[in-house]
């Protein structure tokens, strides 16, 4: 089980560090309320549709929905940080973004230990985290530096408002009563639709835009994989291995950022992405010691 978790962790991470390349075609033509707005409901159509063709019937009845959770965990996952990181990265550095971004294992682990009562917060989960957000600052060193002295102390704030956010919506999909994975998620992105959608019309103009085919493309993976698939995977591996162990996946978006820029557009590989590297492999490693207890 325990390896199955790594895999679910790195596919996460997989998805979620390559739509930096589908975001940048289409970010030119699209509003970003709006792209949020469309890959929350096509993210909801697809697992609607899996549920609706590849679940089998349940043995035994499911809970009732509480669609008040769903519409909390829309609101801070999808909703809150989305707004926040857009506004905080006009004032601040990608490199100090990711940085602050890395905080949300440490909020998570927080969190954990103040309001969940079935999974134990141990040494090696804090030497983990800890672990990982040096990764991340070494992965980060080359501009860190001029992020620190051209910075804003807003966007900061801002940033770590969205960590603080995606946090809390961990927490809240650890509390969802027992159903499907693809269920609970399919009602998380339908919630965040319903707050999305018109916030789109009421800043942006949807019905003004034009895309190219390949653009049309990008936002339909974004919406199927990046938003609907991976939230599934997300959920799954959130009640497999906890909160704080899923949250280590911001620890390797970032560094699969490098490796893809590497690999797919030839960037050189330095030497602080290969330190990063080593440190956040090893911050996952020791958050894997121990396999959480549950209730």
């Amino acid at each position: 089980m325990k390896g199955m978790n790594y895999l679910l962790l790195i596919g996460i991470s997989l998805i979620w560090g390559s739509q930096f390349f589908l975001v940048d075609l289409v970010i030119g033509s699209i509003p970003p309320v709006t792209l949020a707005a469309a890959k929350a409901l096509i993210g909801a159509g697809t697992l609607a549709l899996l549920h609706l063709f590849g679940q089998k019937k349940p043995q035994t009845p499911e809970a009732a929905s509480p669609w008040r959770t769903f519409l909390w965990i829309g609101l801070l996952e999808g909703v809150i940080p989305f707004i926040l990181i857009g506004w905080g990265q006009q004032s601040i550095s990608s490199s100090m973004a990711s940085i602050l971004m890395g905080t949300i294992p440490i909020f998570t682990i927080v969190f954990v230990k103040l309001f969940v009562s079935g999974e134990t917060v141990s040494a090696a989960k804090w030497i983990s985290v800890i672990a990982g957000m040096v990764g991340i600052a070494i992965l980060s060193a080359p501009d860190l530096g001029s992020s620190l002295h051209g910075g804003s102390m807003a966007g900061d704030l801002a940033l770590l408002g969205a960590s603080i956010s995606f946090a809390g919506s961990l927490i809240l999909i650890k509390r969802l009563p027992p159903m499907s994975s693809i269920k609970a998620m399919r009602n998380v992105l339908a919630a965040a639709s319903a707050i999305l959608v018109p916030l789109a019309f009421l800043l942006e103009s949807p019905f003004q835009i034009a895309l190219t085919p390949q653009q049309i493309l990008a936002v339909a993976i974004l919406g199927c994989f990046h938003a609907g698939i991976v939230y599934m995977l997300y959920n799954v591996l959130i009640r497999q291995a906890g909160a704080t162990f899923a949250s280590l996946n911001n620890y390797l978006v970032p560094l699969i950022g490098i490796m893809l820029g590497v690999s797919v557009l030839g960037d050189r590989l330095t030497w602080n992405a290969v330190a990063g590297l080593i440190v956040i492999l090893l911050s996952l490693a020791i958050g894997g010691l121990e396999k959480p207890k549950r209730t």
